[in-house]
């Protein structure tokens, strides 16, 4: 059971936690807003301020000198004590209450004798600055009556007089309590999120898609930004990131170079051709995928075909810069040839597509893609399929049908594995073999296994036989084109 938890918890990765947290700043900020505004309206309902009169009295003996009061401190301040209690006693609260015409004192009395000295300080504390100096005054003005009846030998003299209180003496820091409600709320609510994301069933690294995902890992991709500037971010001057752009960084070059080794692998292993490559939902990166495999296969001098079939939401024309002569949907429905765009700058031929078609499903009924196959399998190396999202739309089906292996994208901390798992059971009912999943656009800490981790998942390790670990990308190019060419 131990070892169980310390997998699962090896398969969260704190990057992903990070950039949840990122996506939700705005409900973070509200829920940090929110409590500072409960944390007003509470100030504003609850808080009662207080004001506090007080007057500073001097205790001494009738019959003794000032000096002799000094050296008798002791004695001065027992008597001190017992004026206070007597001060606090419902006596003067009955006298004050009298004199101002209520029937209760509106008013807190207390008394305090200063440490080491025969000075008694008289505080009134009261909701009304105004009740707590007349309560105060009051009290003053009749010690002499009731000291006369307790102690016939006690003099107080008045140091320091009242006066009305302008400021609360119970003041509340609202600006502080409003930091520190903002910060509570903010705080909760990212405890909230991370407890959401720790217990989501989203794939963040390589250890947890072998644990969660009912497939082989092809191979792993680490984020690349595609546009690296602050100017280019702005203008979003990049609308895709192929491996033959300047900003492409060596690593991801070599991740996408290695990766369409192993699809040439793939290919000469069962004699294929016709790769499909797929995701579970949209924005998983597998256009760019499939782009990029086109181009590494394309730079072996080899002839290789790109289809757009996304005919729901077409983005190769976007990624390449292309606006095709003709749409693949005309193509499929036999109102054009079938044929080919070269795009000299890549070496790649394409049939691409710029308009949405709401009814993808029946126009990938007929028999027109099979026939734009069976041309391709006769003129083309490679056939790359960009199809559709399988774990939105049901005609990738059809088209796993027609092609000879499927690869699936998986986002990293993306979609559920749950969903991951159904669209590989649909997958897997289709008559092209899968190859695997495709781990995209995973961010790593350094040192860990997921960072850039030569020799491992994404470099070295392929599916079914004849693939090992750790083989280096130069021999494994030759090695394949060796296979190629013996086949």
């Amino acid at each position: 059971m131990e070892e169980q938890r310390i997998f699962e918890w090896a398969g969260l990765n704190p990057l992903c936690l990070l950039q949840r947290l990122g996506r939700d700043f705005l409900l973070i900020l509200a829920a940090g807003l929110i409590a500072a505004m409960a944390a007003l309206i509470g100030i504003q309902n609850l808080y009662q301020p207080q004001y506090t009169a007080s007057a500073t009295l001097a205790v001494s003996v009738k019959s003794s000198s000032y000096s002799s009061v000094i050296s008798n401190l002791n004695m001065s301040s027992e008597i001190a004590d017992t004026f206070t209690q007597l001060f606090e006693s419902n006596m003067f609260g009955a006298i004050a209450a009298n004199q101002l015409g209520v029937s209760s004192l509106p008013g807190t009395l207390t008394a305090s004798v200063l440490p080491d000295t025969n000075l008694l300080v008289l505080q009134v504390t009261a909701d009304d600055p105004e009740d707590a100096f007349r309560t105060l005054k009051i009290m003053l003005e009749n010690y002499d009556t009731v000291s006369e009846h307790v102690f016939q030998n006690i003099v107080l003299r008045e140091l320091d007089s009242p006066s009305v209180p302008q400021s609360p003496s119970n003041p509340v820091n609202e600006s502080k309590i409003l930091k520190m409600a903002f910060l509570a709320g903010a705080a909760v609510m990212v405890g909230i999120l991370l407890l959401v994301a720790v217990g989501s069933d989203t794939v963040q690294t390589t250890s947890g898609l072998r644990r969660k995902v009912d497939a082989h890992l092809f191979a792993t991709i680490h984020h690349e930004e595609k546009n690296k500037t602050l100017r280019t971010k702005l203008k979003r001057a990049n609308k895709g990131l192929l491996v033959t752009m300047p900003v492409a960084s060596f690593h991801f070059t070599e991740e996408i170079y290695k990766l369409g080794t192993k699809v040439a692998y793939a290919a000469s292993e069962g004699r294929r051709k016709v790769f499909l490559v797929t995701s579970v939902a949209e924005n998983e990166g597998k256009s760019t995928v499939a782009a990029n495999i086109a181009i590494s296969l394309a730079e072996r001098k080899k002839k290789v075909l790109l289809i757009d079939g996304d005919l729901h939401k077409p983005a190769q024309y976007k990624l390449f810069g292309h606006t095709p002569k003709q749409e693949l949907s005309r193509i499929i429905q036999g109102e054009a040839p079938v044929a080919a765009e070269y795009l000299a700058s890549w070496d790649l031929y394409a049939m691409f597509g710029t308009q949405e078609d709401c009814d993808a499903a029946g126009l990938l009924d007929g028999d027109g893609m099979e026939k734009v196959l069976d041309w391709a399998r006769k003129e083309m190396d490679y056939i790359i399929i960009d199809a559709a999202p399988a774990g939105l739309f049901a005609e990738v089906e059809q088209l796993t049908d027609l092609a000879d292996a499927t690869l699936l994208v998986v986002r990293q901390d993306g979609v559920s594995a749950r969903h991951i798992n159904d669209t590989v059971d649909r997958l897997n009912q289709g008559k092209a073999k899968l190859l695997g999943c495709i781990f995209n656009d995973v961010r790593s800490l350094p040192f860990s296994n997921d960072h850039y981790s030569y020799g491992y998942e994404g470099y070295g390790y392929g599916y079914g036989k004849g693939y090992g670990y750790g083989t280096d990308s130069r021999s494994t190019e030759r090695q394949a084109e060796d296979t190629n060419g013996r086949s």
